[in-house]
């Protein structure tokens, strides 16, 4: 059996990914896949396991918490901009201080 060596050992069973992976998950995801199917997450669980313990599920949750994270990161990115943005035109709208205080 494949997790014998975990079985009751009380050690984690969270998947802890190799950099190579990653590497490879990135890869993929830059290369447009988003959304596996299930042949693609057997396909892409066959290739990272030459790197390291993976299962389907992990490459399946992998690619759903990525595109959550970039879907949050690119709405703080616009956040930011238009803040930058607010920020820039609100000298337009408010008189500067005059020099005497008044």
């Amino acid at each position: 059996m494949e997790n014998e060596g975990n079985a009751g050992t009380g050690s984690s069973s969270r998947w802890n990914p190799t950099k190579d992976q990653i590497t490879l998950l990135e890869n993929l995801y830059k290369q447009g896949i988003r959304t596996p199917s299930a042949d693609q997450i057997q396909q892409i669980t066959g290739r990272l396991r030459a790197y390291g313990h993976i299962e389907g599920k992990n490459v399946f949750y992998w690619f759903q918490n990525h595109k959550a994270r970039q879907r949050q990161k690119q709405k703080q990115e616009r956040i930011a901009y238009f803040n930058r943005l607010l920020h820039k035109t609100s000298r337009f709208f408010h008189p500067p201080p005059c020099a005497n205080g008044t």
